[in-house]
C-alpha cells in the first residue's frame, strides 16, 4: 500500500483500501483522476472527473477525526501544476462555498493554505499567489474504481 509521510496504514470500510494504485496502472476513466489522504482517523478524498482546457471538475470529501463530513462537488481551474476551485459542500445540513487549493506533483497532490476571507457568500484566498503547498494534507493516486 502506498502512503504519504505521516501516514499510516488502516484496515477500515472507507472503501479506498485495496484500490491504490502505481503509475503504471491504467485508470478506469479516460479523464478521471482520484487521489487520497489516508491515516488511522482521517480520510480525504478527491476524485477530478472532467479536465477539459484547465477546466477542472468534480467531487471533494473530508472525514477528518472529531471534525464535521465535508462533501461537496468543485469547479475551478488549473494552470500549470496549481488547482484553484470553488468548493460547495455540506456540513453539518448547511451548504457552504470556500476556494480550495491544490498542487499536483507527480502522484502526489499537496492541498494549498493560506489567509482567507468572505466575500459575498464565498471564502475566498486573500493572495493566492502566496499560498502554502506541502505542510498539510498531502493525497496519493489511488484507483478511481469504488462507488464515487
Amino acid at each position: 500500500m502506498l502512503v504519504a509521510c505521516g501516514q499510516k496504514k488502516e484496515t477500515g470500510s472507507d472503501g479506498l483500501h485495496g484500490n491504490e494504485r502505481t503509475p503504471s496502472e491504467p485508470q478506469n476513466e479516460p479523464d478521471s483522476l482520484c487521489f487520497a489522504y489516508l491515516n488511522e482517523k482521517d480520510t480525504v478524498r478527491l476524485h477530478i472527473y472532467q479536465n477539459t482546457a484547465g477546466k477542472v471538475k468534480g467531487r471533494l470529501t473530508y472525514k477528518l477525526f472529531e471534525k464535521d463530513l465535508n462533501s461537496g462537488t468543485f469547479e475551478g481551474e488549473r494552470s500549470g501544476d496549481t488547482l484553484i476551485a470553488a468548493y460547495r459542500f455540506v456540513s453539518e445540513g448547511r451548504i457552504s462555498t470556500r476556494e480550495v487549493a491544490f498542487l499536483f506533483k507527480d502522484n502526489l497532490v499537496l492541498e494549498g493554505y493560506g489567509p482567507m476571507e468572505k466575500k459575498g457568500e464565498v471564502f475566498r484566498f486573500v493572495a493566492p499567489e502566496e499560498l502554502t503547498f506541502g505542510q498539510g494534507i498531502q493525497l496519493l493516486r489511488v484507483n478511481c474504481g469504488g462507488g464515487e
